[in-house]
């Protein structure tokens, strides 16, 4: 038996099953994914503001 990395459910369809999730727990992997990305994101301004050591990390 499957269970689903979210919220422990039994996964039932072969393609929930294949990612480990069910579909409302897919999507809201995909949208906690989505704001970890945006969180690292850097804006030219972000960059521009940066002093010159800290430029050559980026």
């Amino acid at each position: 038996m499957r269970l689903c990395k979210r919220c422990n459910r039994v996964l039932r369809s072969g393609k929930s099953i294949e990612r480990g999730y069910g579909l409302t727990c897919w999507h809201h992997h995909l949208n906690d994914l989505e704001q970890q990305f945006l969180k690292m994101q850097l804006t030219i301004d972000d960059i521009l503001n940066m002093d010159e050591e800290e430029r050559t990390d980026v």
